[in-house]
Order: C-alpha cells, then sequence, then structure tokens
C-alpha cells in the first residue's frame, strides 16, 4: 500500500522531533549510543551534533562515576523504565563542571517480540524549581533559629536567677554532705570488712557442697575452683588456675561450649550448656553448667560464678528412652497411652495400621473400641481408675474398612510420683482375633464331637501357658512404659532449656505439627494448624526453592536432610538463620509414616561466619591493589632488562612473575569463598566449546611443558552451556594440583568423554595419592592432606571447585591409591 502524501517524511519527522521543548533522545545498545537527539537535549549536556553517533560515556565524559550509565544498562538488558525527580547531575558546560538537577525518564522500547530495540530518553530541567524550593526551606530554618535563639535568651535570664537561689542551697548541702562524708567512710570500713567475713562464708560453702563451682573474673579468667573440681579432674588448684580445664572437654563439645561462654562473656550475660569432660579415671562425665554474671557494688561487671552439675545418669536415661521407644515402635502389639480423660497421647505404628488411623490427634480409648463393646470398655476404663489395671478380650475395629479385631486388652495406670495421682493410662494388647476364631471353632467342634475334650484340654492347656507369657510380655513393656514417660518429660525439658525444638510433617497430607518453640521463632500461631504455604513465607526469598527441593528429595529418597536457612519471624520481621534437620520414619510395610526433626537457631555462629567472610573479602580486594602495581613495575622491569640483555635479571623477574601469579589466585581464591558463602558468587552461563577450553586451560597452566608430560588421552568436541571461567578455574585448579603433587618428568593425562547425557572431565597423576580417610574430606572449605604439609596451600580450591560444579548440577569425584596416583572426575550435564 502506498503512503499518503500528507504523511510525513523521516526527515520532517526529525525536524518536528528536534522543536519538542521537552529534551529527548534515542539510544540503541547497552553502551547507550546516541541515535538521534533534539535540541533541547543537546542544549543540556551543552554538545552540538557531533555527538550523534556516540556512546553516553564518550559524548559526557564527565558522567564517569556517576550512575546514570549503569542506569542505560539496566534498562537494555532487564527491559526497564528508570525515572527520577530532583536529581543531581554533574555536566560539563563550557569547560566547567557544574550540578543541574532534573526530572528524567530511560524507557526500553521493545518490537512485537518482546525485545528491547532503544531506549527513549527525556529529560527536564529543574535547577532553577530545585534551588528555589532549598533556599525557601533554607530560610525557614533559619527563622526557627532566631525564634529558638529567642526564647532560649528568655530562659537563660530565668535560669540565672535560680541558679543564684541554687548557689545558696548548694552551700548548706555541702555543708552537710561533709557531714555524710564522714559517716559514709565509717560505713564503707565496716562493709569491707563485711566483704571478707562473706567472701570466706561463700568459700566454705563451696568447699562443701558436690556442686562444681567455679569464679571468673571480669576477663573472663577462672580465680576459683572448689574442690569437687580438683576431686573430678585429679588437677590441683594451681593446676586449674594455671592450665585450665577446657583441654579436658570432649572434643567433639569443646568448641560449641567455649563459643557458648565467650559469647556471654562479650555482652556479660548469663550462660548455660552441656558438654563431657574427661575425668582422672579416664571416663567422660556430663555436666550441665550455667553461670549468673556477678556484679560490683556499683553495678559493673565483675565476672562469673558458675555452678555445673553432673548429669550423667540423665544423658543414660536418655539414651534408655531412645532405645525403648524404638522397641514400642518396633513392637507387633497394640500400644497406646491416654490420660485420665481417657484422651490418646500416643499410639505405636502397628496399632494406627490397624486402626486405620492416620494421627491419635482429638481421639480417645473408645474410639479404639468396637461401637457395640463400648458400655463395656467403659465400666473397664473406670475400673482401671480404682484398681490400677486389668485385663479382658474385647473387639477393636478398623474405621476404614468397619471390620472388628479382637485384641487381649491389658491396661494399667501411672501415678505421679509427686502427687500419687493417676496421671496415664497405658494399654498393651496383642491381636488375639486368630485365637478368638480358633476358640469359637472349638467350641463348635465341642458341641458335634464330645470325643475331642482331651485334644481341646490340650490346647486349653497351650492357651493357658501363652497368656502366662503374654502377661510377662505385659509386665516388662510396663516397665518400659514407666521408663519411656519419665526419659520422654526428661528429654523435653532439655529441648526446651536448648535454642531447638521439633518438627514433623505427614508425607501423605503434608499437615505439619510443630512445638511452641518452632512456632516462636518463625512468628507463627501458638495454636492451630500450621499449613506449608506459612512456613514458606517464613524462609528468606533466596532460600524457599532450596527448602521445598530438600523436603522433596527427603520423600522421594526417603533419606535425611540438615540445611541452613535464612528466616523472617512472621510477627517480628526479625531476620534469624535456622538449621532444620529431619529424618523419613517408615513403617513396618516400607511406606512412608513420618518425617520428622529439630530447627535449631544459629543465628549467632551464622553471623559471625558471614562477619569472617566479610574480612576475608575486604582484605582480599586490599591485598589485589598493591599487588596490581607490583605486576605492572614486574613487567615493566622485564622489557627493560630484555632491552638491556640482562639474562640474570629476566631470569629473577621471570620467578617473579610466577610468583605473583601464584599470589593472584590465592587472593581470587579467597574471594571467591567470600562471594560464594555470602551468595554473591555468579555463575553467568554462555555456550562454548569444551575442548577448547580445556586446550586454553593447559597452555595458560604449564608455563614450562618441559617438567611433566601432558597427554590429552581423548578429546570430545563439544559444546556445553555453562559459565566458562568458572569450568575454566575447576579445570586449572585440577591441573595445578596434578602439577604439585607429582614429581617433575611423571605424566598427567586428560580425558574428556560423553556418558549417556552428561560430559565427563578427569585428570589424572601419577603422584603421591590420597588415602580413603583424606579423600572424604577432600572438598571441604579449609582441608589440607594430613598426610603432607610440605605443598602450599589453604585448602579452598577443590571447595570452590566442588561448589561450582554443582552449581552446575553436576558431580565431582575423586579415585586414588597412595604412592601411585589420583585421577579427578567431574561431569556436566548436556543440554
Amino acid at each position: 500500500m502506498s503512503r499518503p502524501s500528507y504523511f510525513l517524511s523521516s526527515n520532517e519527522l526529525l525536524q518536528v522531533f528536534n522543536l519538542t521543548q521537552t529534551a529527548t533522545a534515542i539510544h540503541v545498545t547497552e553502551d547507550a549510543i546516541i541515535q538521534e537527539a533534539n535540541d533541547a537535549m543537546l542544549a543540556i549536556w551543552g554538545k552540538d551534533r557531533s555527538v550523534i553517533g556516540k556512546s553516553l560515556a564518550d559524548a559526557l565524559p564527565e558522567l564517569e562515576g556517576q550512575p546514570f550509565i549503569d542506569m542505560f544498562k539496566r534498562v537494555w538488558n532487564e527491559g526497564l523504565v528508570i525515572a527520577g525527580k530532583d536529581t543531581a547531575a554533574d555536566l560539563n558546560i563550557n569547560g566547567e563542571i557544574k550540578t543541574f538537577y532534573f526530572d528524567f525518564e530511560y524507557r526500553a522500547i521493545k518490537d512485537n517480540t518482546g525485545k528491547v530495540i532503544c531506549i527513549l530518553h527525556t529529560a527536564i530541567d529543574v535547577s532553577e524549581r530545585f534551588l528555589k524550593k532549598e533556599a525557601m526551606e533554607l530560610a525557614a530554618e533559619r527563622e526557627a533559629a532566631l525564634n529558638r535563639e529567642q526564647a532560649l535568651n528568655e530562659e537563660l535570664a530565668s535560669m540565672n536567677e535560680e541558679l543564684t537561689t541554687t548557689n545558696e542551697e548548694l552551700q548548706k548541702a555541702q555543708n552537710h554532705l561533709h557531714l555524710l562524708n564522714t559517716e559514709l567512710e565509717v560505713r564503707v570500713a565496716e562493709r569491707v570488712k563485711e566483704l571478707s567475713e562473706s567472701e570466706e562464708r561463700f568459700r566454705t560453702m563451696a568447699e562443701g557442697t558436690e556442686i562444681f563451682i567455679a569464679v571468673a573474673d571480669e576477663s573472663g579468667n577462672a580465680v576459683y575452683f572448689n574442690k569437687p573440681w580438683m576431686t573430678l579432674t585429679g588437677r590441683s588448684m594451681n593446676d586449674l588456675l594455671a592450665f585450665g580445664w577446657v583441654d579436658l572437654i570432649h572434643p567433639q563439645d569443646r568448641e560449641g561450649y567455649v563459643n557458648i561462654y565467650l559469647s556471654a562473656l562479650e555482652k556479660k550475660a548469663p550462660f548455660a550448656g552441656e558438654f563431657r569432660i574427661l575425668s582422672k579415671e579416664g571416663d567422660y562425665r556430663w555436666l550441665l553448667a550455667s553461670g549468673p554474671p556477678r556484679l560490683h557494688p556499683d553495678g559493673t561487671f565483675a565476672g562469673y560464678i558458675s555452678s555445673c552439675v553432673d548429669i550423667t545418669d540423665r544423658k543414660l536415661a536418655e539414651l534408655e528412652r531412645q532405645n525403648l521407644s524404638a522397641l514400642v515402635d518396633a513392637s507387633s502389639e497394640f500400644i497406646s497411652l491416654a490420660n485420665v480423660n481417657y484422651e490418646m497421647t500416643y499410639a505405636n505404628p502397628i496399632a494406627l495400621k490397624k486402626l486405620g488411623w492416620d494421627t491419635v490427634k482429638n481421639r480417645t480409648i473408645l474410639d479404639c473400641v468396637y461401637p457395640q463393646d463400648r458400655d463395656f470398655a467403659q465400666k473397664a476404663l473406670i475400673s482401671l481408675l480404682e484398681s490400677g489395671n486389668f485385663r479382658h478380650e474385647i473387639r477393636y475395629w478398623n474405621e476404614k474398612t468397619r471390620k472388628p479385631f479382637w485384641v487381649e486388652w491389658n491396661g494399667i495406670s501411672i501415678k505421679d510420683p509427686i502427687s500419687n495421682e493417676f496421671v496415664v493410662l497405658a494399654t498393651v494388647g496383642p491381636d488375639v482375633t486368630e485365637r478368638k476364631q480358633h476358640q469359637e471353632e472349638l467350641q463348635e467342634v465341642n458341641e458335634e464331637m464330645a470325643a475331642a475334650n482331651e485334644e481341646l484340654a490340650a490346647t486349653n492347656e497351650e492357651l493357658a501357658a501363652t497368656n502366662e507369657e503374654l502377661a510377662q510380655t505385659h509386665q516388662d513393656l510396663v516397665q518400659y512404659i514407666r521408663k519411656l514417660s519419665d526419659s520422654e518429660e526428661k528429654l523435653l525439658q532439655a529441648i526446651e532449656t536448648g535454642k531447638m525444638g521439633t518438627w514433623s510433617i505427614d508425607p501423605n497430607t503434608r499437615k505439619i505439627s510443630m512445638s511452641a518453640f518452632v512456632r516462636e521463632l518463625l512468628g507463627l500461631e501458638m495454636d492451630g494448624e500450621v499449613a506449608m504455604e506459612e512456613v514458606l513465607k517464613t524462609i528468606d526469598a533466596d532460600y524457599r526453592e532450596m527448602f521445598s527441593a530438600t523436603l522433596d528429595d527427603a520423600f522421594n529418597s526417603h533419606s535425611s536432610s540438615d540445611t541452613e536457612y535464612l528466616i523472617n519471624n512472621l510477627r517480628t520481621g526479625e531476620e534469624k538463620w535456622i538449621r532444620a534437620t529431619g529424618k523419613v520414619f517408615l513403617d513396618e510395610m516400607g511406606n512412608m509414616a513420618e518425617y520428622s526433626g529439630m530447627f535449631m537457631d544459629i543465628t549467632e555462629r551464622k553471623l559471625d561466619e558471614l562477619r569472617k567472610n566479610d574480612f576475608i573479602g575486604m582484605v582480599s580486594h586490599e591485598l589485589k591493589t598493591p599487588l596490581t602495581a607490583i605486576n605492572g613495575f614486574v613487567q615493566v622491569l622485564q622489557r627493560k632488562s630484555k632491552i638491556d640483555d640482562d639474562q640474570y635479571a629476566s631470569n629473577a623477574l621471570e620467578k617473579t612473575q610466577i610468583q605473583i601469579r601464584k599470589m593472584t589466585a590465592m587472593i581470587n581464591g579467597f574471594l571467591n569463598v567470600s562471594r560464594l558463602e555470602s551468595g554473591k558468587l555468579m555463575i553467568d552461563k554462555t555456550s562454548f566449546r569444551l575442548d577448547q577450553l580445556l586446550q586454553e586451560t593447559v597452555d595458560e597452566t604449564f608455563i614450562s611443558p618441559s617438567t611433566h608430560d601432558i597427554i590429552f588421552a581423548q578429546s570430545c568436541e563439544v559444546s556445553i552451556y555453562a559459565d566458562r571461567d568458572k569450568i575454566g578455574s575447576v579445570v586449572s585448579n585440577l591441573l595445578s594440583n596434578a602439577h604439585k603433587y607429582s614429581s617433575n618428568g611423571s605424566s598427567i593425562e586428560i580425558n574428556c568423554e560423553i556418558k549417556d547425557n552428561d560430559v565427563i572431565v578427569s585428570v589424572k597423576d601419577e603422584g603421591i595419592g590420597i588415602s580413603s580417610d583424606d579423600a572424604k574430606k577432600l572438598f571441604d572449605r579449609y582441608y589440607r592432606v594430613q598426610s603432607n604439609h610440605t605443598i602450599s596451600g589453604f585448602g579452598i580450591g577443590l571447595y570452590l571447585s566442588a561448589e561450582i560444579i554443582e552449581r552446575h548440577n553436576g558431580k565431582i569425584w575423586v579415585e586414588s591409591n597412595e604412592d601411585v596416583g589420583s585421577t579427578f572426575y567431574f561431569s556436566l550435564p548436556l543440554y
């Protein structure tokens, strides 16, 4: 279709565009190249049309260090609109840098496919408006200041009169204070005497108690241990004060308890913790320690008086409870617990399955009983509270199938040891349905065949023996249930005193149960059900995907989980770090029955790690600046030595250059660790040829090819979608390790192969090899092989490599034989 004659041509449109009063320009590419700008925009810039076709940075070099160039890049790359009001900009007008204020907008213009084709840039100079507004505000402030000054002058005149009166009163008070000071000196002398007597009484009481008592000064150093400490450790008072006792703490408990103490000392707050300590007999005893701060008379911090009690027996009881709990859960008999109102508090897995229940919540003992037998059951339970135990045969039923089944109903009521009142009703019931069916069949046979009496009598004797065995089993289980009740109370007390709580998920319904501590930690309501959506709201957005993936993996693979997350309390908005653990429990059929675990508040430890990483990152950045300068000077000296043909200087500078590269790589490693653990290590994926990257990395890594025999056993001409620089650093690290840990003249073999949907790269050396114990920890942060400390390094290269490969959804592993060599592998998916 022909264009109507009345439509303007492109040149005419540009002329109209140039006449608009609003400063307007059109930019293309992320470098903000100026394709067109009207006269109003050129006037703001103080430029002529020679800037057309230049990037904004080249056209206006004074914008360097200002945010506008980066804004253009964001608008182009992300398709955004960025606008501002009263925004300051420093521009070069006639050779002078001046500050102007603008209302501006950078708008991404897209085609039909959503691709950005240009950026429309508009600006209005509001400098006059802004400066006028600023001047008015300043004038108002000055007027207010004058009013305040006048009011102060009036107030000062009044105060001068009051001061005259006050001086007279002060003179009288001074005379009175002189008398009080004399009296105070007498009281202080008496108080010093009382304190001396009080300290002597404290030492007498401390030496006469079985509790472990110690006193520390304001710096945290111990100044006193009582006799039980010396009896337990076998060390004298002088030894304990000179060498301490921290070395006696079990290695697994030492760091945690010391951190608790030092953290409390820093805040001058109370502390508490559990740990194992080596006794003079050579065994470890569990101690529960607590220490309130002690204060000087003036209220300043004076240190701690700490006390410890031996809780070894309680710990052993907790272990016994865990074993008992496992025994009850694994039992094939019906076992349940209820309160005196018949409300059920526990049923073992086999009981839930037989009843067709998912949980005992909102259930009573009578709900287990077949409806036609409930009147009898009601009377039996009343007698249980009176007599303390019973044994009956009764029908239970499965609510899903509506079918009854017979159990031998053994009940026992458990009393509170303090109040002597019944608090728990325990029932143990083996399924005797088959036996009841046999009895019914035998009754029919009795009626039809009198001749079978002898055989039935024998059967009755066997049944009696079985009953005796069941009764004995019942007694054993009753004892275990009592121990379970005691241990459960102790476990709950221990959990409540620590910064942890329990949670569980029904794998089928995804219903969540949480302890009060976890609800408080997440800011959830203390009552009612908790939905998965509520829990996800508390998880920081950067960790929600990880949280969901961890749960899905646990449910799919029936595995345990142990992960750390950043959360936001829904009520207070407070950020905290938590460690969430969990394990999938299976029923006897191998189906998922429950996912349960612990929530722990690790905020203090995590913040310490983040501060450490920030410090490492800052120091690494500061080190790079002088190192870059040194590198520049070395390069200048290298060129000069070549011109002067100074071979000695050239060799020395070449070795210096090698050490600079090593130092740079080490600093970059620390920077990457800092970025990784603070979530700032970005993965920028592109498509590239893997075989080309391997060849380039070999050329860059081995400056002296003669030291090792480099073998490309098999190469794969394949393109992958990954971060080229990060994968290159992984290969470089593996080659560097192979070079360091193998002798000159040995071979280093590089192999690349495609297997299924993965590409696998391996680096094989003929070096010192790695033990199986070291191989398990080789990819941990800062871990170094224990058998050889003569080779430099900080143990971060393989840790970074493992993290990079994991973020590419790949795997990394090692196969090694000591004194033979090692082969490191990593795999990446092919998309």
